[in-house]
This record gives C-alpha cells, sequence and structure tokens, in this order.
C-alpha cells in the first residue's frame, strides 16, 4: 500500500467504529506506523507487520477504548511500543 493509501485505510477503519479523526491525527498515526516499521526492523517492538494489522490491532484496539474511558486519569503500566498508550484529545466523545 502507498501512502494515500494507507491514510485512506486508517480514516475508513475508524470512521466504520464512529470515530472521526481528523486529518492531522491520521497524519500523526501514518507517521506513528512508518516510525514502528522502522525501529521494528531494529529491535523488534512487535510481531505485527501488516499494514491493515498494525491499523486493526494497534491503533484501533488502542483508541477505541478511550470511548469506555470515564474521567480523566488512568494508568498504563508497560505499554511496550506505544500501545495501547497512543490516545488523542477528547474529539470522539
Amino acid at each position: 500500500m502507498n501512502e494515500e493509501e494507507i491514510k485512506e485505510y486508517i480514516k475508513s477503519v475508524f470512521n466504520k467504529n464512529s470515530i472521526e479523526l481528523s486529518d492531522n491525527e491520521i497524519e500523526d498515526l501514518f507517521l506513528y506506523m512508518k516510525t514502528l516499521k522502522e525501529w521494528n526492523k531494529k529491535i523488534n517492538l512487535t510481531a505485527i507487520k501488516d499494514d491493515k494489522e498494525i491499523v486493526i490491532k494497534h491503533f484501533l484496539d488502542s483508541i477505541i477504548i478511550k470511548k469506555e474511558i470515564i474521567g480523566e486519569n488512568i494508568i498504563d503500566i508497560g505499554s511496550g511500543a506505544g500501545f495501547p498508550r497512543i490516545t488523542f484529545k477528547d474529539n470522539q466523545s
């Protein structure tokens, strides 16, 4: 998949799950994926290497839980490559 296809895929996966992302958030996720894949070659951060699987199994799984969190303070211990720590400002409520 090329860059635009990946970004469109990110957008469509989140839209199907009733999460609207801004263009900046989509760009941030794309850059996160690109960086993750580059570093994964050096230090094996995750076994998931396929673009579509990264979007679903890392990004969506990490962000979708935000819809269920009540309150502002949570703790994430041992998020490894940054999952499930990633989140965005409260524009998905």
